[in-house]
């Protein structure tokens, strides 16, 4: 008996392999046998007879009952359906049949099975319905597009890039010596928020490969456009010129209070940074004040004038 058991239990699994539980047509679909399809067809071809005039009587009744009782199960059926309608001579079928579709699809979410559908209608070849396909197939079009708008934009696939935290961005940028690598690892690190992002964007601006150098300072001066002063007076305190250069211009264009910390680069150590905080208050103020020179009375004088000229005249 028990291996008789195992003899019925063995031949189900090898009988029932290979089955799916997805309608290859379409996932909103049920997976319909054999027998089950031949009965939607069925029904369909019954009404057909019943709308032409060929089956009367409450065996006419049922199949429009029939018909009018069917569900998305019976859309691939439907189709089949409208296509051997718009070979008859009777106009009927077929614009209850478009009905009926149209009617069941423009409420699918089921983007694929809209395809389906669009491409079976558009397969039939009638001129005398032509009007009435192009109609049903526009409308399939529109209920595709209406369902794209409402999913909204696919999301940007992650580069492996953005798959590094910023610790390891900078790592990267260490030890890499590819320049399209290094100006690709900037423009990732132009992406993130972390404060620390700006270590590596420090390095790549400060790059003796030219091309490098370049992007770096276009990724840097992007990612620092949006800091918020706060960030901004802390990074003026960076172990890296441009970091600090950035930092202070920024904070000179948003004329907030911490201006003043900006300031105090006039006497920074770097003279690239100097020259650069001197010419960007000089285009925000208009005032031609002394440059802070290279040497540290030079500095002190300037940064004493500037603080003077602030107070003296709050910046617009």
């Amino acid at each position: 008996m028990l291996h008789f058991l195992l003899v019925v239990v063995g031949l189900h699994l090898v009988l029932t392999q290979g089955q799916t539980t997805t309608n290859p047509i379409a996932p909103s679909l049920p997976v319909l046998s054999e027998e089950e399809e031949d009965r939607l067809d069925g029904i369909v071809n019954r009404f057909m007879l019943f709308d032409t005039g060929n089956l009367a009587g409450p065996a006419g009744a049922r199949a429009l009952e029939d018909f009018q009782k069917l569900g998305n199960e019976a859309i691939p059926a439907l189709l089949r359906g409208l296509r051997k309608s718009a070979d008859l001579a009777h106009s009927c079928p077929v614009i209850v049949i478009a009905k009926k579709l149209r009617s069941l699809l423009l409420k699918s979410q089921d983007h694929g099975l809209l395809d389906f559908a669009r491409d079976e209608v558009t397969a039939i070849d009638s001129t005398r319905y032509r009007a009435l396909l192009t109609d049903l197939r526009v409308q399939l079009a529109s209920r595709m597009a209406e369902l794209d708008r409402m999913k909204g934009p696919s999301p940007k696939p992650v580069s492996p890039l953005g798959r590094l935290s910023v610790e390891d961005l900078n790592k990267r940028v260490r030890l890499e010596r590819n320049e399209k690598i290094l100006s690709a690892l900037g423009r990732e690190l132009a992406q993130r928020n972390d404060l620390k992002a700006a270590d590596g964007l420090g390095s790549l601006s400060a790059s003796v490969y030219p091309a490098v150098q370049l992007e770096g300072l276009r990724a840097l001066s992007s990612w620092v456009s949006n800091r918020t002063t706060t960030q901004l007076a802390a990074l003026i305190l960076h172990e890296s010129a441009p970091v600090r250069l950035q930092a202070g211009i920024k904070l000179i264009k948003t004329q907030d209070n911490q201006i003043l910390q900006a300031l105090g680069l006039l006497k920074d150590p770097v003279a690239s940074v100097r020259e650069g905080i001197h010419g960007e208050l000089m285009r925000q103020t208009g005032s031609d004040l002394p440059a802070p020179g290279n040497t540290q009375a030079g500095q002190e004088e300037a940064f004493r004038l500037w603080v003077g000229w602030y107070k003296d005249r709050p910046m617009k």
